[in-house]
């Protein structure tokens, strides 16, 4: 018998292993090759099924900004936020390439903020926008923009973001 560390540790890397073959296309195979082909009998979900994420996932900041990193780093301490939990991307030529499928269908990213982007990445897939593609595709986590009439980060509203999404408890 397996202590629990290790069971634990085991159910990890089985869960990533489906995630990856869900987000491939091969989760049907995946779960024939396990004897669990009844599994896939439920229809696929509707655009109407939640996606759920961990609480605790990861969020990402995406968008360029004048702000450094690590003072948006320092709003996080101040916060309370593990800052181990975030992931940025806040340069104008990074964002154009970022794998933004990393986190479609992925219940360890909790939240996308963004600001300013290239109107098109290698993550836009036949939607208008990226950010289209993030709100209105499925499996994505939730999208908060960040600016009024036009996406920018701040330091004032990346905490307002953050808080509302404490005093929420979503994060």
């Amino acid at each position: 018998m397996l202590d629990t560390e290790r069971l634990e540790e085991i159910i990890d890397a089985v869960t990533e292993k489906i995630y990856l073959a869900n987000r491939t296309g091969e989760l049907e195979s995946l779960l024939s090759d396990w004897g669990l082909s009844a599994l896939m009998k439920n229809d696929a979900p509707s655009s109407d099924d939640f996606y759920d994420t961990h609480k605790n996932g990861t969020i990402v900041v995406i968008g360029a900004s004048k702000v450094k990193e690590h003072d948006l780093l320092g709003i996080v301490k101040n916060l309370g936020l593990d800052k181990d939990r975030f992931e940025f991307c806040l340069d104008y030529k990074s964002i154009e390439t970022f794998q933004f499928s990393k986190m479609q269908y992925n219940p360890n990213y909790r939240l996308v903020i963004v600001g300013s982007m290239p109107h098109s990445t290698t993550g836009k897939g036949e939607s208008r926008s990226t950010i289209s593609e993030l709100e209105n595709g499925n499996g994505y986590p939730k999208v908060i923009r960040l600016g009024s009439n036009e996406l920018k980060i701040t330091k004032t509203n990346f905490k307002q973001a953050l808080q509302e999404q404490q005093n929420a408890h979503y994060i």
